[in-house]
């Protein structure tokens, strides 16, 4: 079985010559993530577990660097793919960064964050207009940590048929638990009617105040599942926010889904621990 996750950060320490975001830390220490995550530390722990390949996700606190990412991708260019960030506010400057990364095997495509604060309102404040129809035209995959707007998420998808969309993180808002993820949940399974969307079902821990397995999200993880069927559904764990705030590492991050979803047939559980995801990054082999 292929197993593949979904959502990893990879980050080089806070320096003087390598600034992090204005508030930094404090995020990093808010969100629960590990202090530091690099590529030895990241290939150690999916080597004990048995995980093939891994999506590197570069964290909001380290700008929009990805030569983390890519010094893991070097050392195992089959087993990393990197969703970049880009300064969506600037769009020439995210376009010229985008040309260049064209040619690279490595960047796999985009992840977009409308969670922060100062980017909630550029899905829908015209800021990120320019962004679908390019990325439709250069067949650009897209992450996206968007917990609201969903309906807008929807036009866009409608508007732009060709554009590949996964919701980050079943599309929760973080630090929001238990029963109160429901609506959030009910927002997500309403895109599944649009074919070019998917949804990581990722950072599970931090949506339960239950110990492991976390029971009492199942249900909702099977309300997505349901709805976009496993074909369409991503396993991922946001390894340093699992390990670092709920102490969960890989192995119990994959036996969240082949021992404790049972609604899932064995044909399904391969779909979302990683076929999946690789048939929709059009990441082939092995």
């Amino acid at each position: 079985m292929m197993i593949a996750d979904s959502q990893v950060h990879l980050w080089g320490d806070e320096t003087p010559e390598r600034p992090w975001i204005p508030g930094g830390q404090e995020r990093l220490r808010h969100m629960g993530h590990l202090t530091s995550l690099g590529p030895d530390f990241l290939l150690g722990q999916m080597d004990e577990a048995g995980i093939d390949r891994a999506v590197i996700v570069p964290p909001t606190w380290d700008r929009d660097r990805i030569d983390v990412a890519l010094q893991a991708w070097r050392r195992c260019p089959d087993r990393f793919r990197i969703m970049t960030r880009i300064p969506l506010n600037k769009p020439e400057e995210a376009k010229e960064m985008l040309r260049s990364l064209r040619g690279e095997p490595a960047v796999a495509g985009v992840r977009l964050t409308f969670s922060f604060e100062v980017e909630r309102d550029w899905i829908h404040d015209g800021t990120a207009d320019w962004f679908w129809p390019y990325a439709e035209e250069h067949d650009i995959p897209v992450m996206m940590l968007i917990p609201h707007h969903k309906d807008k998420v929807a036009r866009i998808a409608e508007k732009h048929p060709g554009l590949r969309i996964a919701i980050d993180h079943m599309g929760i808002l973080g630090n929001t638990t238990d029963d109160r993820i429901a609506p959030f949940i009910k927002d997500t399974a309403q895109l599944a009617r649009l074919p070019n969307v998917a949804v990581k079902i990722s950072n599970i821990p931090s949506f339960s105040t239950e110990n492991y397995p976390f029971n009492n999200v199942m249900p909702y993880v099977k309300q997505l599942v349901e709805a976009f069927g496993a074909q369409r559904c991503f396993w991922g764990t946001d390894l340093s926010r699992q390990m670092g705030k709920y102490g969960v590492g890989y192995k119990d991050g994959v036996a969240l889904v082949t021992e404790h979803m049972p609604f899932l047939s064995e044909r399904e559980k391969a779909l979302v621990l990683g076929e999946a995801l690789c048939a929709w990054l059009r990441w082939d082999g092995r």
